[in-house]
């Protein structure tokens, strides 16, 4: 493994930095094994990483490609993998309490963006996550920027990459979706893809926006929070009607223009 180092290394670089190991329960490959048929059944474009030291690699390179070099990750001799504690709670939360704001989303879309557009070795183009809800982001508060975390899916090779990233964007939209109050959807969705601000990975979205049928409905359910299909419909058509109307330029929203404003965002959205 290319980031294997020694216990002593290991040790001296968990007191300049916090950091945290990154465990696996023992039956772990088998529950994988079986969530990837499921998938194929559900056509969903992930495949969960059953084997160990296959984890291991991934979720130690996904980290530093995308956190380094303020960040870290690495094994020591025995294959455990440690990361850096990244600052922030996950997104999760406040949509669980209901203090979710549209510029929390904003960053997260920032933060995609700026993940999608780093170089995948395995993929051969760029880099995607395979599962990015909102426990997998991580906002700083002090900062307002977010970082993904938790490598264990990935898109499989074959697809493109215009495919591979519209779906990332699917994936938090369900979870919102599936978890908010009817009022906060389109302003939360909206700000969303405004952070994120791809024009050509958005209108490529609108297709798979369609609440299916059969098998691939479980997997809708499940990331929807098993919310019932009328309002399901109901929401996904909106979010379609918006993405009709919306601009090049981005959607119209104030509180998306106030976080723009911020130098530090903007520079984001033009990197």
């Amino acid at each position: 493994m290319e980031s294997l180092l020694t216990p002593a290394s290991v040790n001296a670089e968990r007191r300049e930095l916090a950091m945290m190991p990154k465990r696996r329960r023992g039956a772990a490959w088998l529950v994988m094994r079986v969530t990837n048929a499921f998938f194929r059944l559900a056509r969903n474009p992930v495949e969960a990483i059953a084997d160990d030291e296959e984890w291991r690699t991934w979720e130690v390179d996904c980290f530093r490609l995308l956190h380094g070099p303020e960040f870290t990750a690495m094994c020591d001799r025995s294959g455990q993998p440690f990361v850096s504690v990244l600052p922030g709670g996950d997104l999760s939360r406040h949509l669980s309490a209901g203090t979710l704001k549209p510029e929390h989303l904003a960053a997260a879309g920032a933060e995609l963006r700026r993940a999608h557009r780093l170089y995948s070795e395995h993929h051969g183009a760029g880099w995607s996550h395979g599962d990015p809800h909102t426990g997998n982001f991580l906002l700083d508060a002090a900062t307002g920027r977010a970082r993904l975390v938790d490598f264990e899916m990935r898109h499989h090779r074959e697809l493109p990459e215009v495919r591979r990233h519209a779906d990332d964007l699917l994936v938090m939209l369900q979870d919102v979706c599936g978890r908010c109050a009817a009022d906060a959807w389109l302003p939360l969705a909206t700000a969303f893809l405004e952070g994120y601000g791809r024009d050509e990975i958005i209108a490529s979205l609108g297709g798979l926006l369609r609440v299916p049928r059969g098998i691939p409905r479980v997997w809708w359910a499940v990331r929807t929070s098993w919310m019932r299909r009328a309002e399901l419909e109901r929401r996904i058509a909106a979010l379609r009607e918006v993405l009709k109307q919306r601009p090049v330029q981005g959607l119209a929203s104030p509180s998306c223009a106030a976080i723009a404003s911020s130098s530090d965002f903007s520079a984001s959205l033009q990197s």
